[in-house]
C-alpha cells in the first residue's frame, strides 16, 4: 500500500454520522452518488474538491452516533484516508470494512495540522508527515490483519481473496 499524499481537511470534535452524509441518502447505496453529499453539512468543498490522496483530519469522537456504511463508501469511492482522534468500534470496524485506511492519532497530531495542509501518511507504519514543515508524527499503525482487509479494498474484496487462496488446484 502507497502512502497517502495530499490535502489534509480537518474537521472539528464530534462529527456525527449524520453530519457525515445526511439521513435523507440513508437509502442510497451508489458510492457516485453519496460521494456528493460526503460532509456536505460541514463543508461542501470537499465533496466538490477533495482528491484521491487526501485525508480527512476528525477530532474525537467521530462519525458518533447511528452506524452507517455511507460516509465509509464515498470516502472509498473518493479514495480518501482517514485520521481521526478517537471513533467508536461500530464505525472504526466499517472504516475496515469498506477498505478506507485509518489511523488514530493523538492530540499532538491534530493539534500540528492545519486546514489545507499538504500531508503524506503511510498507513502501513503509521508515519504521518507534514509537507510544508517536513515534521514528521508517528501514530500507531493498524494491525496487520485489518491492513490486510483495507490494502484488498475491504472486507468483500478481502473474503474473496481468502476464498480463492482455499480453492484446490
Amino acid at each position: 500500500m502507497r502512502p497517502y499524499t495530499g490535502t489534509c481537511w480537518k474537521l472539528p470534535d464530534a462529527v456525527s454520522s449524520d453530519q457525515l452524509i445526511g439521513p435523507a441518502h440513508v437509502f442510497d447505496f451508489e458510492a457516485e452518488t453519496l460521494r456528493k453529499h460526503l460532509l456536505e453539512e460541514i463543508d461542501p468543498r470537499i465533496a466538490a474538491e477533495a482528491k484521491p490522496g487526501d485525508i480527512l483530519l476528525a477530532g474525537r469522537n467521530f462519525a458518533q452516533g447511528s452506524n452507517h456504511s455511507h460516509p465509509f463508501i464515498a470516502m472509498k469511492a473518493m479514495g480518501l484516508g482517514l485520521l481521526c482522534r478517537s471513533i467508536s468500534r461500530g464505525p472504526y470496524r466499517l472504516t475496515i470494512f469498506m477498505g478506507v485506511p485509518i489511523l488514530t492519532i493523538t492530540g499532538e497530531i491534530y493539534d500540528a495540522l492545519e486546514h489545507r495542509d499538504r500531508i503524506e501518511v503511510d498507513f502501513t507504519i503509521g508515519e504521518v508527515t507534514a509537507l510544508e514543515t517536513g515534521t514528521t508524527f508517528q501514530a500507531e499503525a493498524l494491525p496487520p490483519h485489518l491492513l490486510d482487509i483495507v490494502k484488498a479494498g475491504g472486507g468483500f474484496e478481502h473474503a474473496k481473496a481468502q476464498e480463492q487462496d482455499q480453492k484446490p488446484l
